[in-house]
């Protein structure tokens, strides 16, 4: 992993951000740390962070806000967001990912997982970026990884990275079924520990904003997902 890689903790417990920063410290990544919502806000103002560590609990902001104020910054669209928090519902990790949230992850959490998924987010946006743009298969959305854009008949959608990622690989095989567990490897890797309710809550999201290019994107249950050229 690149040594200067930078991250941002967003927690307002100092011992939590100073687990967070030690477990990371063996992937060479750099860590800034930050207790407040609008701490956060400033420091992400001052210098774009690679990724965000981000617990909900902070205290002058809802974490799902800050989530979605983070997601408005102009530049900060295409920075990965990993949740962390005890808030571990089935329902908080969903309206976490439909808030902008690329991963998430229960505290306690055992130190080495989050180096694991932070890595594999890191991983993956990379191997995105790297991928390039191009014509997609499907006539009425358009992908562009290389500058982190999707449209729809030329109107642009407000993805989040992992968002985009999953809309390009649907877009390049469309017409066809692409598995839940083929999406999670080629996004995290084959040993990510992420769960197919993840995946749905990304696509739930994604399908929400295609606006009325919603139905081009079937799910195919008990399977995955198509999207489909016409």
């Amino acid at each position: 992993m690149d040594a200067a890689r930078r991250i941002l903790i967003v927690d307002a417990d100092p011992d939590a951000r100073q687990k967070i920063a030690d477990s990371l410290a063996a992937r060479r990544l750099s860590c800034e740390g930050v207790s407040t919502a609008r701490a956060a806000l400033d420091e992400v103002a001052r210098q774009r962070p690679d990724l965000i560590v981000l617990d909900l609990a902070v205290p002058d902001v809802s974490g799902l806000g800050l989530c979605r104020m983070l997601r408005e910054m102009p530049g900060v669209e295409r920075v990965p967001i990993v949740v962390v928090t005890s808030q571990a519902s089935e329902i908080e990790r969903v309206l976490a990912f439909e808030a902008g949230a690329d991963d998430f992850l229960a505290k306690p959490f055992y130190a080495p997982e989050l180096a694991a998924r932070v890595s594999a987010v890191l991983r993956g946006f990379d191997a995105a970026a790297r991928g390039g743009g191009g014509e997609p298969a499907s006539p009425r959305i358009r992908v562009d990884v290389d500058r982190g854009r999707a449209e729809v008949a030329g109107e642009r959608l407000d993805l989040t990275p992992t968002e985009l990622r999953i809309l390009a690989m649907l877009v390049s095989r469309a017409g066809k079924v692409v598995r839940r567990r083929e999406l999670i490897e080629r996004l995290f890797g084959p040993d990510a520990p992420q769960s197919d309710r993840a995946i749905d809550a990304h696509v739930k999201s994604i399908r929400s904003k295609l606006g009325a290019a919603r139905d081009l994107l079937e799910t195919v249950r008990g399977v995955g997902y198509r999207l489909t050229e016409s």
